[in-house]
This record gives C-alpha cells, structure tokens and sequence, in this order.
C-alpha cells in the first residue's frame, strides 16, 4: 500500500472516539436517564461485556480482510457479486441516511444554543458542502485531522467535566438499590446503541490501516476507555440537574455548560463548546461520504485491483461523490421540519437502524461468509 494513504492504528481509534462522541451527546444521556434515572452513570458499566464481545466479533471480521480492504470489500467476498451489491446499496443508503441526520441534529444544535431565530438550511448545506470537499481529497485527511483535532476536544470535554464538580449534587445519583436493576439494564440499550455505533463505524475506512495483530485487544481498551467517558457524562449531567430534569432537556450536556462558571470569571462558553463539537460531526459526515460513495463505486462495477493478496484502489467512479453528497445534503433539509419529528428520529428510528445494522446485518453477512468459506 502507498505510504501516502496509509494511516495507523492509534489514528483509527482516535477518530472512533470522537465519530462515537456525536451519538453520546446528541442521545446517549437523555435516553439512557429516561429508563435508568439516576443510576444512569451505571448503563456504561453495565453495556461493557457485551459490547467487548461484539468488540472481539468485529476484530475477528475485519481479521479477515486482505490488505486494502475496507468492511465494503467484505461484504461482496462474503455474499458474491449479486448480494454483495445488494448489501452494499443498502449499506450506502444507511451511510446517506445517517450523514443527512447528522447534519440536520447539528443544525438543531446550533438553533437551540446560538441562533434561536434561525433556521436549519444554511447550517446543513454549509457543514455538507464542507464535508463534501474533505470527501473529495484523500481520506487520509481525514483520519490525521482525527489525530489532531482529538487531544483539544478530550481535553476540553474533560475540563467542562472537572469544573461541574461543583455543580454535582449526591442526592440526584444516590442511592442506587436492586429495584434499580431492570431500569439500568433497559438504559444500557442506549449505551449499546452508541457503543456499537463507534466500533463498527471505522471499518469503513479501515483499508487504509496496515494489516496487524492485536486489534481486539487495542480496541477493547479503547472501548473501556469510551465507558469511562460516558460514565462520567452521565454523572455530571445528572449530578447537576437531576434524572427527571435531564429527560426533558433537549441538549443537556450544552445547558450544562451554560450554567458552568470558569476559574470564576469566565461564564457562558457554550458558543465556544457548539463550536469545538462542528468538528466530530464534520469527520463523521466526511468518512460516511467516502464509505457510502465506495459502496456505490463497488454497485456499478468500479472494481479495485486485486494484486495478490492486495486490494489496489484505482480510484475510478469517484466521481460518485456529487451525488452522494447531494443525497445528503436534500435528506438534512427534509428531515425534522420541527422539533416532535427531529426527536423522533434521534430517539426511535436512528437508534432502531443502527441496532439492526450493527447486531442482524453485520453479524448475518459474516455467517454467510464463514458459510460459504469465504472469509
């Protein structure tokens, strides 16, 4: 493979975990307290072991690529050039779909903490047109800018986090008692929804990775280290406002900022935490482009190059990103014209299709694999 589109396993997991950081504060506390009150802080914990199974599932999967290989490539090995295909337009379709929402949710973002007598429009065609051109280029852009951008954004999520200590109330998490029990394991499905989420999401660019041992192990640590970050999330979220305030807040971890108060002097930052959070969903828009584009090159017979046991990606059909950034950009405009179906989307149908994606299609694409011997 060209050094020059290659990228290493500690870039890939850094852009999963700020690719898992859209879901976590879009959804993840407000779902979770919903079901879990205020043991919430203990869903994490509690989604941990399956989700280090499914871990070790997806690492045996993406174990069976060739160099080069993206999960895409999988697919079509796994199920032959008919299904393949079929399960990649589906693929693809789950790829636009989700980059439409992302846009649309991060436009909300804006409405509800900055510009409350705005509207969507010029925010989802500005952030697609900007992920549009990092699409264009080397995807590897991508990935370094992950690496760059990721020290800032843990960095200031864990500095918002420490400065609402403060804030914390025990009262709002304690006590937790066996009644507790079935209320956390039920808000533990929206841990797992995100979790999931974050692992599966890179192996759509993961061809660019060398192929290496241990990805199971590295990428168990990663994921003990994400239930650790929304384990917290939970605590000074729920700390602060208690369970039944923080199922009606639409954006709680941003009305948490709001009400932070820095060394102080410094109040309302919430402008500035909007801001820094443009960037994962600038990266997740980004490589869904490019995932959902490749599937398509694949669909209409723009094959890579197989030299021996290395996928060549010769680049041709690239141009399949115009309409796939445009699918994008048209489903962001018509999704959630008001705030009832913007939230029925982010709570019930985006959630629902990620649980299939990840849990029945994945998982029934490798066992045909395995099947058939083809992996």
């Amino acid at each position: 493979m060209n050094k020059l589109t290659q990228i290493s396993r500690r870039q890939l997991f850094a852009l999963a975990t700020l690719m898992l950081l859209v879901p976590s504060l879009r959804l993840f506390i407000t779902a979770a307290t919903e079901y879990a009150g205020r043991a919430v802080w203990l869903t994490a914990p509690l989604a941990a072991l399956p989700m280090l199974i499914y871990m070790y599932f997806i690492s045996g999967f993406m174990d069976s690529r060739r160099e080069g290989e993206n999960i895409q490539d999988l697919f079509l090995r796994c199920l032959g050039p008919r299904l393949g295909k079929s399960a990649l337009g589906i693929t693809a379709a789950w790829l636009i779909l989700y980059s439409g929402f992302i846009l649309r949710s991060g436009a909300d973002r804006f409405i509800v903490t900055i510009y409350p007598n705005s509207g969507p429009g010029v925010f989802t065609i500005g952030l697609g047109l900007v992920c549009l051109v990092a699409a264009l280029g080397n995807p590897r852009s991508i990935v370094r800018s992950a690496m760059l951008i990721s020290p800032v954004l843990i960095g200031s999520l864990l500095l918002i986090l420490l400065f609402s200590l403060g804030s914390i109330s025990a009262s709002n998490l304690l006590p937790v008692t066996v009644d507790d029990a079935l209320p956390v394991a039920l808000g533990s499905l929206a841990a797992v929804d995100v979790l999931s989420f974050g692992i599966y999401a890179v192996c759509f660019i993961e061809g660019m990775c060398p192929l290496q041992s241990d990805r199971a192990r590295q990428g168990s640590l990663w994921l003990m280290v994400m239930v650790l970050l929304m384990s917290l999330l939970c605590l000074s979220v729920v700390g602060m406002f208690g369970a039944e305030l923080s199922t009606r807040l639409s954006r709680p971890f941003f009305i948490m900022v709001r009400n932070l108060v820095f060394f102080r002097t410094v109040e309302r930052v919430e402008a500035l935490a909007v801001m820094l959070w443009l960037f994962p969903d600038f990266l997740l828009v980004s490589v869904f482009l490019y995932g959902a584009q490749y599937c398509l090159r694949r669909c209409f017979g723009f094959d890579a190059e197989y030299r021996g046991e290395r996928l060549l990606d010769t680049g041709r059909g690239r141009w399949l990103i115009w309409p796939t950034a445009l699918a994008a950009i048209s489903l962001s405009i018509v999704i959630g014209p008001d705030a009832l179906s913007l939230d029925f989307w982010s709570s019930k149908l985006i959630p629902a299709i990620n649980l299939f994606f990840a849990f029945i299609f994945i998982p029934s694409i490798y066992i045909v694999g395995k099947i058939k011997k083809t992996l």
